[in-house]
């Protein structure tokens, strides 16, 4: 009785569309696309740390908990540490890279998150308590 199921809900007030969720839909998936973070950590042991290390028995790793609408496969995280490196890989990303560099100024560390790391499913990205979001980079 699907006719009769409609006119209730018209009735009713209700809607027969389904509600989204308020976490963005990402672009269509690109193999060359990278996200950018970078933040100051003691060493590079502390970032992997951050990046890498479940924080304990089921349960996840710092950087997936402090960006909670991304699902998050960490062999798809790439951690650059100190400057000299950091000046190094920045060309891969921008054509300007004197522009990105100056965006991540005196920090240390260089966070890339692969758009693979997704998984093809929606998410939201943020700055962290660590780390600030520099964006979308297409990797050249």
């Amino acid at each position: 009785m699907p006719g009769l199921y409609s006119f209730f809900r018209r009735v009713l007030g209700l809607s027969d569309k389904l509600e989204l969720s308020d976490t963005a839909t990402p672009p269509p998936t690109n193999p060359n696309r990278v996200h950018i973070f970078h933040g100051t950590f003691a060493s590079e042991l502390e970032a992997t740390d951050y990046c890498l290390t479940p924080v304990g028995r089921n349960k996840p790793e710092p950087l997936t908990r402090d960006l909670p609408d991304a699902m998050i496969d960490t062999s798809e995280v790439e951690i650059i540490f100190g400057q000299a490196r950091i000046a190094a890989a920045t060309p891969m990303f921008t054509p300007n890279p004197n522009g990105l560099l100056r965006d991540i100024g005196t920090d240390n560390t260089v966070i890339m998150i692969a758009d693979a790391a997704f998984g093809g499913l929606p998410y939201t990205l943020n700055d962290t308590p660590c780390l600030r979001y520099a964006g979308p980079y297409e990797v050249t």
